[in-house]
């Protein structure tokens, strides 16, 4: 017994967590499945099907109209096996992907699909090393932060992106089934004493360590406790926790988390490498955003109108904060479109649809150039007119760069951050 004990807390040293790197990956294409994995349950004769995902558990059954199917029988196969239900219906086994699972889980909000996922952590240009002890000792980790959890989906693709920055994670204690020879988790009332420490305390002890050794951090924060909850649990299920360790959930306002950390910290200086807001109220928290971002760090908003990115841009501009946009692209099932968002201002000559009550909105020049004559005369003599009644007021540029309407999924403005606060030095 205490070979096993001094054993397992030998595990949970962090020396080990930097003496090796697992490829979870690989490994898992040809493990078995045990009680708590998520699987994907696909009918063989059906490839158009979706499947079902199906998080196992020995008393449980996956039940559907072609019949009825114990997790007990499913549990001890491994990926691309095939069970029999009741009824004689075929299912196979699969292993779900990313992708898969973001559109399968459970969900209280809609997700960021992954599509629209995959495109905005590429847009962020994330690039992470694997740990090496005492190269990156003295240097701030790369710390990100998503606001607007929702669903998780996001924050399963970040994490994705940043995971080989971080050492493995200790492993949870395990102890040996007396029903089995397979491992499971063990129970708190078997959970063994060392020298007045349990195993589970050790392990935590150890998981708090490791927490400090990160080299990546994905901070996530909603506003809505329900979400944040439901967005851990999605986060925590997918391959045994893979990605869990990379993240840390956290609820309340977004500025108000900022500020927190600063004074956690004891530090007025920028701590953020990239920010993505993904809520409909962004522009009240972008200002604030400026204050924690790194000098050319991106900030990425995600929105499902143009105008709420019009919105920002003006935004930056009255209040002179130290962003400049990199790009505005428009995202959807058909793939990724540029968008020009800008303020100008009108000068003579220049064809402008000049809207009720001064509102003007630039759109679509070309076609404006090629309409009717006396339509083209009339827009003009419309924007010369509104010229004239303010020489220096600007208007809205929002207009796709090329090719024709898209319906997509949203619209991602991504804006660079210029240069550091005054007098910070770094």
């Amino acid at each position: 017994m205490r070979s096993s004990l001094l054993s397992s807390r030998a595990i949970f040293q962090p020396s080990f967590l930097c003496s090796r790197r697992h490829f979870t990956s690989t490994t898992n294409l040809s493990r078995v499945y045990q009680e708590g994995d998520i699987v994907l349950l696909r009918a063989k004769r059906d490839r158009s099907h979706d499947g079902i995902l199906v998080k196992l558990r020995t008393s449980k059954e996956f039940v559907t109209h072609f019949g009825k199917v114990s997790h007990a029988e499913i549990i001890g196969k491994s990926t691309r096996q095939v069970i029999r239900t009741s009824k004689g219906h075929d299912y196979r086994i699969h292993e779900p992907t990313l992708a898969e699972y973001v559109r399968l889980s459970p969900r209280l909000v809609t997700p960021v699909y992954p599509n629209d996922a995959n495109i905005i952590v590429s847009l962020l240009d994330i690039h992470v090393d694997a740990p090496t002890p005492g190269v990156w000792d003295n240097q701030p980790p790369l710390e990100i932060l998503e606001a607007g959890t929702g669903h998780g989906a996001l924050t399963l693709h970040l994490s994705r992106a940043i995971h080989a920055a971080n050492p493995p994670r200790p492993v949870p204690p395990q102890t040996t089934s007396p029903r089995s020879s397979e491992t499971t988790q063990t129970e708190p009332d078997e959970d063994p004493v060392y020298q007045g420490e349990t195993i589970s305390d050790l392990y935590q002890a150890n998981l708090e360590t490791w927490k400090s050794q990160r080299r990546a951090i994905l901070h996530t924060v909603d506003a809505s406790s329900k979400y944040s909850k439901h967005a851990q649990r999605v986060v925590q299920f997918y391959r045994r926790g893979m990605y869990a360790g990379n993240v840390d959930f956290h609820v309340g306002d977004v500025s108000a988390w900022i500020s927190s950390q600063f004074s956690s910290r004891n530090t007025t200086h920028p701590f953020l490498n990239h920010v993505i807001l993904d809520m409909p109220n962004a522009n009240l928290h972008v200002a604030n955003v400026a204050k924690a971002l790194k000098v050319d760090g991106l900030l990425a908003v995600f929105n499902p109108s143009i105008t709420q990115i019009a919105e920002i841009v003006e935004l930056v501009r009255e209040e002179r904060l130290p962003f400049v946009l990199d790009q505005v692209v428009e995202l959807g099932s058909e793939g990724v479109r540029r968008w020009d968002v800008r303020s100008v201002v009108p000068r003579g000559g220049e064809v402008e649809e000049a809207l009720e009550e001064g509102q003007a909105s630039v759109s679509n020049i070309e076609n404006a150039k090629s309409a009717e004559e006396g339509q083209a005369a009339r827009d003009q003599e419309l924007a010369e007119e509104s010229v004239k009644r303010d020489e220096e007021r600007t208007f809205m540029v929002c207009r796709p760069k090329v090719g024709e309407r898209v319906v997509g999924g949203g619209f991602l403005g991504l804006w660079r951050r210029m240069e550091p606060p005054e007098g910070y030095e770094g």
